[in-house]
Formats: structure tokens, sequence, C-alpha cells
């Protein structure tokens, strides 16, 4: 076999192997989606009542884009225009401990973020049901 019969091979499995753009953007949408939730459910809630934002875990967000909103098959989670009490919570200032929710959850809930993007992975790109 030669090297280009061998590269011509390899070239025909990357494309039943290797997701277009399309393809990982709803792969780590789905993931998103997940991380989201987890998010939203760790997220603590002051009884403060913030007219203009809102509560924190109100302001949990995700997109198919990547932070500046470009579609490369990244997937963004977020807090929007709240995401800087996120990080005094998150990481203490000198005032207030640091909580690390946000690095806890990120931490917890690889796994099943993992298994649902696999799962998206299989669906799209083997036709898994």
């Amino acid at each position: 076999m030669g090297f280009e019969n061998m590269m011509a091979d390899l070239s025909n499995i990357g494309d039943k192997v290797i997701p277009d753009t399309s393809t990982k953007r709803k792969m780590t949408e789905a993931g998103a989606k997940v991380l989201a939730e987890k998010l939203k459910e760790a997220t603590p809630r002051t009884k403060h009542n913030d007219v203009k934002y809102g509560h924190l875990q109100d302001n949990v967000t995700y997109q198919g884009t990547d932070i500046d909103g470009e579609e490369n098959g990244s997937s963004t989670v977020g807090y929007g225009k709240k995401a800087y009490v996120a990080r005094f919570l998150n990481d203490g200032t000198v005032k207030m401990p640091a909580t690390h929710f946000v690095d806890n959850v990120r931490r917890e809930s690889s796994d099943e973020v993992f298994k649902v993007q696999r799962e998206s992975y299989d669906k799209l790109m083997r036709g898994d049901r």
C-alpha cells in the first residue's frame, strides 16, 4: 500500500469521525445546556431584589457560539451582565471568603457534560438513536 492510498483511506475515515462546525456546535450546546442547569442550581440566591438585573440565578445563560459570538463549534455558559457578581462570590474578595461554587460545578458536572456531548456526537455522526 502506497502513501497516497493510506492518506486517502485516512481522509475517508476522518469524514466519518470528525464532526463539522455545525455538528460541533450542536454537541457543545447540549453540554452547555447541562452545565447551565447545574450552575443555576448551585448559584446562591439572596433575598436582595435587584429590579434592574434580577437574581444571579436567573442570569445563567448559554449560547451556541464562543464568547465573541463567533460560530466555530464552541458554546459558552455564563452570567451575562451579572458575571462580575458571580466572580466575586466564586473567587472571594478582601472582605468576603471565596465559595468556589462555579469551580465546583464545572468539576462535578464534567462527566455528565461529556456524556451528553458524546450522546449527541453518536446521534449526529453515527445515526444512533
